[in-house]
C-alpha cells in the first residue's frame, strides 16, 4: 500500500518554481530633464520666471499695444496716477506708462547683452587658464586680477565718458567690467575636470585642445557657469540703472535708470516718477535672482540625488 502511494506521488506533477526574471538595469535619467523637473517644482523659480516673462512681454509688446512716444509731451507736468495718462506724467509732461514700456526694452536689452559679453570673456579667459595651466594660467589670471581690483562702476563711467553715451557703449562697458568672477569660476571648474578619466580618455584618443575645451570639458562645467550668467543679468540691469541715474546713459534712448535720473530732483513732490521705474528695476533683479537660485538648485548634483 505504501509503495502504491509513493508511486502516485511520483506521478503527480510537481509545482513549477517560477524564478524571477533578472531585473534589467534602469536607464540613466537624463540630467537635463531631471534638472528641469527640479526647476519646475521650485516655487521661487516659477515666480521668477513669471516676473521675467511678464516684464519681457511688456517691454516687447507694450510699446506696440500702447502706441505713445515716451518722449512726447502728452499733458501738464506731474499729473498723478489714476487719470489720463493712467500712470501720470513726469517733470516734462511725458507719459510715465509709455516711458516704462519703452524703457524696459533698453534696460533688459542692456542686461541680457552685457551678461552675454561677460560670459563670453569670462569663459574664454577661465577655460584657457584652467586647461593649459602654467604660464598661460599665470598670465591670464594677472589680467583678471587687474580688472577685478578696479572699481567697477568708476571704470564703467570712465569708458562711457571716453567713448560716448550710447546704448552700445554702455552695454560693452558693463560687460568689460563684470567678467572676472565668471573667469575665476570657469578656471576652477576646468582645473577640477581636466584630470578626470573621461578627459584623459579623450586626450588619449587623439582629441586636440580645442575639442577637449569645447566638446569635452565645457559641457560638464556648464551648470555653475549658467547660474553665474543668470545672476550677471541682474548685475547688468543695476549697472545700467546706476549709469543712467548719474547722467551717463544714452539720452536718446528711454530706460528705467534714465527716468529715475531725470526725475530724482522731484522725488518728494512727484513720487510716482521715481517709484515706478525703481519698482520695475527691483522686479527685474528679483526675477533674475529667483531664477538664478532655482537653476542653481536644479543643477546641483546633491539636490538632484536627494529628489
Amino acid at each position: 500500500m505504501s509503495a502504491l502511494v509513493a508511486a502516485e506521488a511520483a506521478v503527480q506533477p510537481q509545482p513549477v518554481r517560477s524564478e524571477a526574471a533578472p531585473s534589467m538595469p534602469r536607464p540613466a535619467a537624463n540630467p537635463g530633464l531631471a534638472a528641469l523637473r527640479l526647476f519646475l517644482r521650485n516655487p521661487s523659480g516659477l515666480l521668477g520666471s513669471v516676473i521675467l516673462i511678464g516684464l519681457l512681454f511688456a517691454a516687447l509688446a507694450g510699446p506696440h499695444l500702447y502706441g505713445v512716444d515716451p518722449f512726447e509731451i502728452v499733458g501738464a507736468p506731474f499729473q498723478p496716477p489714476g487719470g489720463d495718462p493712467v500712470l501720470g506724467t513726469d517733470y516734462l509732461g511725458q507719459d510715465i506708462l509709455a516711458a516704462l514700456l519703452q524703457g524696459g526694452r533698453a534696460t533688459l536689452l542692456v542686461g541680457f547683452s552685457a551678461a552675454l559679453i561677460t560670459v563670453v570673456i569670462g569663459v574664454t579667459f577661465g577655460a584657457l587658464a584652467g586647461f593649459f595651466g602654467g604660464r598661460v594660467d599665470a598670465a591670464l589670471m594677472k589680467v583678471t586680477e587687474f580688472f577685478q581690483v578696479l572699481p567697477t562702476l568708476l571704470f564703467a563711467m570712465v569708458l562711457v565718458t571716453l567713448f560716448g553715451q550710447r546704448i552700445a557703449i554702455t552695454t560693452i562697458a558693463i560687460g568689460i567690467v563684470s567678467w572676472p568672477p565668471t573667469a575665476r569660476l570657469t578656471r576652477a571648474e576646468f582645473l577640477r575636470l581636466r584630470g578626470l578619466d573621461f578627459v584623459k580618455a579623450a586626450r588619449a584618443a587623439g582629441a586636440g585642445p580645442l575639442y577637449l575645451i569645447g566638446r569635452v570639458i565645457l559641457p560638464n562645467a556648464a551648470p555653475p557657469i549658467v547660474v553665474s550668467a543668470t545672476l550677471a543679468i541682474g548685475t547688468a540691469v543695476l549697472f545700467e540703472g546706476a549709469l543712467s541715474f548719474l547722467g551717463l546713459g544714452d539720452p536718446n534712448v528711454m530706460s528705467w535708470g534714465l527716468m529715475i535720473g531725470q526725475n530724482r530732483a522731484y522725488a518728494l513732490e512727484a513720487w510716482w516718477t521715481v517709484l515706478l521705474p525703481g519698482a520695475a528695476i527691483f522686479l527685474a533683479v528679483l526675477g533674475v535672482s529667483l531664477v538664478g537660485d532655482a537653476v542653481n538648485d536644479a543643477v546641483n548634483p546633491r539636490l538632484r540625488k536627494r529628489s
